[in-house]
């Protein structure tokens, strides 16, 4: 086995293995896609964009793209679309079928091509087990996430966006600009800001991020958020070929680095918790109740299935660091994005913040302010970060309609038949705004739509106000109450003190690694970012 050893300076073994992938690559599309017949092709749909990426670049990035209800209005709420190297996916949105799929996890699985990608990358956390073992972790999780352990670490999330106002302040203070406001990419900022939160909340760790630019975990994730995307080739042969992504090719190498910094920085953490853990003794009831503290003092128990072995438990540390830092701090940075380009919302929005008399609200204050509750489901209604879910068919099923859509021949569908093996994608991002539910301007940002929601908002699976950004069922996504409240918290502080706007002569788009992500149009060569003109609210 001395070969597996000299991957990294051999380019010739590189270079077959990646031959290999390729041809590993083929095979699967003929076995997936060629030789196996699907009732998918009797349904109508929209033309590939190319054999190579399909329609992937719509699907992934559909932020102010009206493709989707053109789409639906042409096609229904169910219909087929074309992935990469030519494969087809079921894109759904109806929401009979929605609640069928997401209620019934073992039937639909993450596909073995994702659930491979994710367990190589993070471990088999709770992201990636099925059945089972995903039962026993999430009970061991839960109550990490409940209500009460959000009321807990509220103070601690408050004092980061503290620590972000202040390091705001400075950058403006130091400012020479005469225009009255400096350009900050507040997408940096609150990349480092959620590592902070995720840090404390999650670990009882200071990772100090935000007062040290060069801090070498920070550095680590923005070079993977950077580059971990799956709509550029790379990406995307990796997702059937997981073993590429360990070849000294490309950006491999830096992700490579960085991956290992995240599990030394994880093992480290757990180091030091079991040793505090046996400072304190007994059943560690004295320890926090951050994330590491839960799962150290819940290995303390008797019973095994109350336990997670040390490899899960790193798992789960690179889990919550990934998923937890990736969707919050792209959500909060689309959000400025969205209340600099509606200065009325976001004037609106001021008035009630600064209406309290401090800036240190409870997380049961948060609560009591309405206006800042609607922007925060008016920013996840329309960016979504994860804008689709994946799932494979396990079995023939069929698959329910709550309306009829019209095939390829003319002939009314009241329920879709799918083979084992056929993948489909249930879209977050277009079932949050659909006209014909959210209304004709579903695409507008409108945070005062949630004080009067249509009844038609009432058939989604949802378990937050309507919408499928965390998804429902057995695998909705265990952090959504901290992803929630890290949002109020920010948008609370940081607009009680600053105005933002935008350069006219910027046009943002969107990119796709790891989660949906803002760029510059012209400037995409320097990465993702999101400038925007930052100044004192002046009272």
């Amino acid at each position: 086995m001395s070969w597996l050893y000299s991957i990294n300076q051999n380019e010739s073994t590189a270079f077959w293995l990646a031959v290999f992938g390729f041809g590993y690559v083929a095979y699967k599309i003929w076995d997936t896609y060629l030789t196996r017949s699907s009732t998918i092709n009797t349904l109508r749909g929209p033309e590939s964009a190319s054999w190579l990426y399909g329609n992937n670049q719509d699907t992934y990035l559909p932020y102010r793209n009206q493709k989707f209800e053109r789409w639906m209005q042409e096609y229904g709420t169910v219909f087929p679309i074309h992935g990469s190297f030519g494969g087809r996916d079921l894109l759904i949105v109806d929401t009979t079928a929605m609640s069928f799929i997401f209620n019934r996890p073992l039937d639909f699985p993450k596909s073995r091509n994702i659930q491979n990608l994710v367990k190589n990358l993070f471990g088999a956390g709770l992201l990636v087990v099925e059945g089972f073992e995903h039962k026993r972790q999430r009970k061991v999780l839960n109550p990490v996430f409940s209500a009460m352990a959000m009321k807990d670490i509220s103070p601690m999330l408050m004092r980061v966006a503290h620590e972000l106002r202040d390091e705001w302040k400075k950058v403006l203070l130091g400012s020479t600009s005469a225009s009255g406001f400096t350009e900050i990419d507040v997408l940096s900022w609150f990349g480092r800001a959620t590592l902070d939160m995720i840090g404390l909340a999650g670990f009882g760790y200071k990772f100090n991020s935000l007062q040290d630019s060069t801090n070498e975990l920070a550095t680590a994730f923005n070079e993977l958020s950077q580059s971990m995307s799956v709509i550029k080739i790379m990406g995307m042969l990796t997702t059937y070929v997981p073993l590429l992504r360990h070849l000294p090719i490309g950006s491999n190498t830096v992700n490579i680095r960085n991956f290992a910094i995240m599990r030394r920085t994880g093992s480290q953490m757990v180091t030091e918790k079991k040793v505090e853990a046996e400072k304190i003794g007994g059943e560690g009831a004295e320890l926090g109740k951050d994330l590491l503290s839960v799962i150290v003092r819940a290995n303390m128990q008797e019973n095994p299935a109350d336990r997670l072995d040390d490899d899960t438990l790193l798992a789960e540390i690179s889990t919550f660091l990934i998923a937890g830092h990736e969707t919050t701090s792209n959500a909060i940075s689309w959000g400025l994005y969205a209340l600099a380009k509606n200065p009325a919302v976001q004037a609106k929005l001021r008035d009630e913040v600064l209406a309290f008399p401090d800036d240190s609200p409870s997380m049961e204050d948060l609560n009591t302010m309405p206006y800042l509750g609607n922007v925060v489901k008016e920013i996840l209604r329309l960016t979504s970060p994860v804008t689709n879910t994946r799932r494979l068919a396990r079995s023939d099923t069929v698959i329910p309609l709550s309306q009829p859509i019209v095939d390829k021949h003319g002939k009314q569908v009241n329920e879709i038949f799918v083979r084992r093996g056929d993948t489909v994608m249930v879209h977050n991002h277009a079932s949050n705004t659909r006209a014909n539910i959210w209304g004709p301007d579903a695409l507008e940002f409108r945070p005062e739509r949630f004080d009067a929601l249509p009844k038609a908002v009432s058939d989604i699976p949802s378990i937050f106000s309507g919408l499928t950004t965390f998804i429902s069922g057995p695998r909705q996504c265990i952090g959504w109450r901290m992803a929630v409240l890290e949002m109020k918290v920010f948008l609370f502080t940081l607009i009680r003190t600053f105005e933002l706007g935008i350069d006219p002569k910027l046009e943002i788009t969107s990119g796709f690694a790891l989660a949906v992500k803002p760029q510059v149009h012209g400037r995409e060569d320097e990465g993702f970012q999101l400038p925007l003109r930052v100044s004192l609210h002046q009272a």
